[in-house]
């Protein structure tokens, strides 16, 4: 799917998106997705006047706990639905439209206490996670910081691949799912230190540090 398409497609899903993810409990891919969101903020151990970057914000389903807890957050994504979901939602988020891929915008370059993001990451490949993961840690995070990944993920590739069998009629072959034996391989070589967390029948969160800040 080229970006245009992509754009498009999370463009027209804006409307409908949080019906789609918080009526789905037991069902793929959005299985404990109200739960998943909570524990990232728990995980997170934020605190009043944290700063919270979230990558992919969609609708401000996440960004919205961290307001709670009295956090400042920023907000990043390609669609401009989306973010004028968030909006609506959530005035106070200081919001960016922007390529996670591609070249920030100077909005987003600050140093962050905490980079996070929800079910966004599955639409690149394991290279291209590996090297935005390196690239925020090593550019976007304050000393002691982390990033907290909550999305659609697996403990092992072989659970992943019996997962894909058991709902073989929404798995899309175009998503590029986490199976966290593979990802903490491969971050461990680009000098990342990774632990992983399962929550749901499809869904876990991952935090991510520079090896040696822990």
């Amino acid at each position: 799917m080229s970006q245009t398409d992509r754009t498009q497609l999370f463009d027209r899903w804006a409307e409908n998106y949080d019906t789609a993810v918080t009526s789905a409990d037991g069902d793929f891919p959005f299985d404990g997705y109200e739960q998943i969101l909570d524990d990232v903020v728990r995980m997170a151990d934020a605190k009043p006047s944290t700063r919270i970057l979230d990558l992919g914000i969609g609708t401000g389903n996440l960004a919205a706990r961290f307001l709670q807890s009295g956090c400042v957050v920023w907000g990043a994504d390609f669609s401009a639905e989306m973010l004028a979901q968030a909006r609506a939602k959530l005035p106070q988020v200081h919001l960016v439209q922007a390529n996670l891929l591609g070249e920030w915008p100077a909005a987003l370059q600050l140093p962050f206490d905490r980079v996070v993001s929800a079910y966004v990451l599955h639409e690149f490949d394991l290279a291209t996670k590996v090297s935005l993961l390196r690239r925020v840690a090593s550019h976007h995070l304050a000393a002691g910081g982390c990033i907290l990944v909550a999305d659609i993920a697996f403990p092992t590739a072989l659970a992943r691949e019996a997962a894909a069998q058991r709902w073989a009629e929404s798995w899309d072959q175009d998503e590029t799912y986490w199976a966290a034996d593979e990802t903490i391989a491969a971050c461990a070589e680009a000098g990342l230190q990774t632990t992983y967390k399962q929550v749901s029948s499809c869904g876990g969160i991952f935090t991510f540090v520079i090896r040696g800040d822990r």
